[in-house]
């Protein structure tokens, strides 16, 4: 947080552009599908509620503290690694969005297929807004949406046991569930002309493989023998305490 908050507020680089681009002559949506509020709730709130809620009932009592404080850790870890390097990378290329040319409410009379600096054409007032208009690759909506709940999808699928053979296929329903989700906000991104679709896929890439890395840091592969147990965990849980949570009481955990 103290790294990506003055990161967010840095100045893009601003770059030219054409008058007459259609890509970026969309108008501006003053009310969003999903706003940086509700971002936050879907995100961060969700998934940690989820976890919270599934660790009292469903969590090991030899084990309860350190799941919940490695799964909460986790998801705090990803969605802030994924933040930091969002806004990085988008001060950095500072390509427009697909509303630029409504934030920067350009001067009549100006020549098209020439390239034109905002600092000299654009009339608006609100300048922070003209520069958030630089700031579309990659989608932060993306990033943090699969970051939070691409993180949940894997620790439910460790938690479910998703991989194992004799599982039943509720149960990769239900893990698929935040990944529905994380996509639906991601394509709401374009759907309000906040962002280009390669924006949205980069940002869902890019936040997806940080989930991915953070839960590694904490927990073992999905289809490991013990997903659902933390690393550096030495509780003596096993998976023979699991076979009652199986459709199939003779789990085998060599099998598995």
């Amino acid at each position: 947080i103290i790294v990506g908050y003055p990161l967010y507020y840095q100045e893009p680089f601003q770059r030219q552009f054409y008058i007459n681009d259609l890509t970026i002559s969309h108008p501006f949506a003053k009310t969003q599908r999903v706003n940086n509020k509700m971002l936050s709730v879907y995100s961060i709130i969700v998934p940690l509620v989820s976890i919270v809620l599934i660790v009292a009932f469903l969590g090991d009592p030899r084990h309860r503290w350190y799941l919940l404080y490695a799964s909460v850790l986790g998801l705090f870890l990803s969605v802030s690694l994924t933040n930091v390097f969002t806004d990085f990378i988008k001060n950095w290329i500072g390509r427009l969005r697909p509303d630029f040319l409504a934030r920067c409410k350009p001067r009549p009379g100006l020549p098209i297929d020439t390239l034109l600096n905002a600092s000299e054409v654009c009339t608006t007032k609100n300048v922070s807004r003209l520069l958030d208009g630089f700031r579309t690759t990659p989608s932060g909506h993306s990033s943090q949406s699969f970051a939070g709940l691409g993180y949940l999808y894997l620790w439910l699928c460790g938690q479910l046991l998703t991989e194992f053979p004799q599982s039943g296929i509720w149960r990769k329903l239900v893990s698929l569930v935040p990944l529905v989700g994380a996509l639906v906000i991601a394509l709401s991104r374009t759907q309000d002309y906040r962002h280009h679709f390669i924006d949205v896929i980069l940002g869902s890439a890019l936040g997806y493989v940080i989930a991915s890395y953070t839960y590694r840091i904490f927990f073992p592969s999905i289809d490991s023998p013990l997903p659902f147990k933390p690393l550096f965990d030495d509780s003596d849980v096993t998976l023979d305490d699991y076979k009652g949570h199986s459709e199939n009481a003779e789990l085998d955990p060599l099998t598995a």
